[in-house]
């Protein structure tokens, strides 16, 4: 059987090439974006700040990602300054069956498809030329067949660790779409337009230039906040939530006013459910501290009963940085673990470790050496190897920060700190001083 990511690459090179060789670009060779801010500031309701940047984060280095910064000789763009005001009509989404509270969309799907086969005669032609031209490869669900199975067989224990298999693997979330939209499974561009929305689109709506934006949950690095319709026909706005300088990236976070966000209520238009594990199943890439981690085991009962458990990781509050290498802050959702609980993170972390030792040996085995060499089919790619080790130090991380704080509580060197749904983005985290009447929670 061809794979979903074979369809793609044999139906998509000609329209990919030229849309790319007709993008414009700065000194350095990189995609400006120029083409789209004219776009959208030639529409009556379109905005652009003009000392928004569009390139890469390392000008003139293909391998830099490309995201949106202020210029650097800019102006500083000021806190609650507008960096762009995006037109309903520059906009690809549902059309007129946009609602504000919904989050997926099979007309949105099959309007991008729409507008992608008509490449330069879509009235989104600069929009559309640029999407043809954006991979789609590093979604783990469009992975060669032996990295999709390392991840899940070895780094995952078979699926005992997020993320969920039904929400990657093989192609999953396609499938799911497929079966709900009555897709059709041989139409490439609508094969490319749902990964494209799955992992660009806001909420139902694609917007141009707003979807540049790279991701980040460091609340030292987040600088903005954004507006979408309330209705059909209302442009989309997002501003500074704080002064940008020059040479700044500007960021989006993807998750934010999730329960583990670090952001106000008030800062929220809607309550993002994703977790560290959905942006790595989605995106391909492991995100910056705060993290949103749950974990399923099974209790042993019976009836097996599915136990989750969940909490947010972030940095102590006398550390001035964000990386995995601080102290960690954990705060337990609902309710503090179990000395089951703990058992199953001793044992994952301890496998994770063993797999480290062999990770050498591992390299030999699965991942091409060269590319162009026959006889390396089979095996995985060097990007798709270092993405599965990514998400291994995002697991040991994880995992060692949860058994650090149960220690910690166990020993009294800790307070308790549990927190609600109810209490996201406020900062009056309740403690949980109450024994557990079983006598099982730590």
């Amino acid at each position: 059987m061809v794979s979903i990511k074979t369809l793609l690459l044999l139906a998509l090179p000609y329209t990919t090439n030229t849309a790319a060789a007709a993008l414009p670009t700065d000194q350095h060779g990189d995609y400006n974006g120029s083409d789209l801010i004219e776009w959208i500031s030639s529409h009556k309701e379109g905005y652009v700040h003009p000392s928004l940047r569009i390139g890469r984060r390392i000008p003139g280095d293909p391998s830099s990602i490309i995201g949106t910064f202020v210029k650097s000789d800019g102006k500083p763009i000021l806190e609650g300054e507008v960096i762009a005001t995006i037109p309903w009509d520059c906009m690809i989404g549902p059309g007129d069956e946009y609602q504000f509270d919904t989050f997926e969309s099979c007309q949105a799907v099959r309007n991008l498809a729409a507008e992608l086969k008509l490449g330069d005669e879509s009235q989104y032609k600069p929009y559309v030329n640029y999407l043809l031209t954006q991979s789609i490869e590093a979604m783990p669900g469009l992975w060669s067949s032996a990295a999709q199975q390392f991840l899940h067989d070895t780094i995952l224990d078979n699926g005992k660790l997020p993320p969920d298999k039904d929400s990657w693997y093989n192609g999953a979330g396609y499938t799911k779409y497929l079966q709900m939209c009555g897709g059709y499974p041989n139409d490439p561009m609508e094969r490319l337009a749902y990964y494209l929305t799955s992992t660009r689109d806001e909420d139902t709506l694609m917007i141009p230039i707003y979807d540049m934006m790279n991701h980040s949950n460091d609340p030292h690095k987040l600088n903005t906040l954004s507006y979408k319709p309330k209705k059909a026909g209302e442009s989309f706005v997002f501003k500074a939530s704080r002064t940008i300088r020059p040479n700044e990236e500007i960021y989006n976070c993807y998750t934010r006013c999730s329960v583990c966000s670090l952001h106000h209520r008030d800062e929220c238009e809607t309550f993002s459910f994703r977790g560290t594990p959905d942006i790595f199943a989605h995106y391909g890439f492991v995100e910056e501290i705060p993290h949103y981690w749950w974990f399923e085991r099974r209790d042993g009962s019976s009836n097996n009963k599915l136990v989750e458990t969940e909490f947010c990781i972030d940095v102590k509050d006398d550390e001035s940085t964000t990386t995995m290498d601080n102290k960690l802050n954990v705060r337990w959702i609902g309710s503090l673990p179990t000395k089951e609980d703990k058992a199953f993170y001793v044992y994952h972390l301890g496998r994770l470790g063993q797999i480290l030792k062999e990770k050498k040996e591992l390299e030999l085995q699965l991942v091409q050496s060269d590319k162009n060499d026959e006889s390396q089919e089979g095996k995985m790619t060097k990007l798709e190897w270092e993405a599965c080790w990514n998400w291994h130090k995002a697991l040991v991380t994880g995992l060692a920060a949860a058994i650090d704080s149960i220690n910690r509580i166990s020993s009294g060197e800790e307070q308790p700190n549990v927190i609600t749904y109810d209490s996201q983005g406020e900062e009056d985290d309740s403690s949980d001083d109450d024994d557990d009447e079983s006598g099982d929670e730590l």
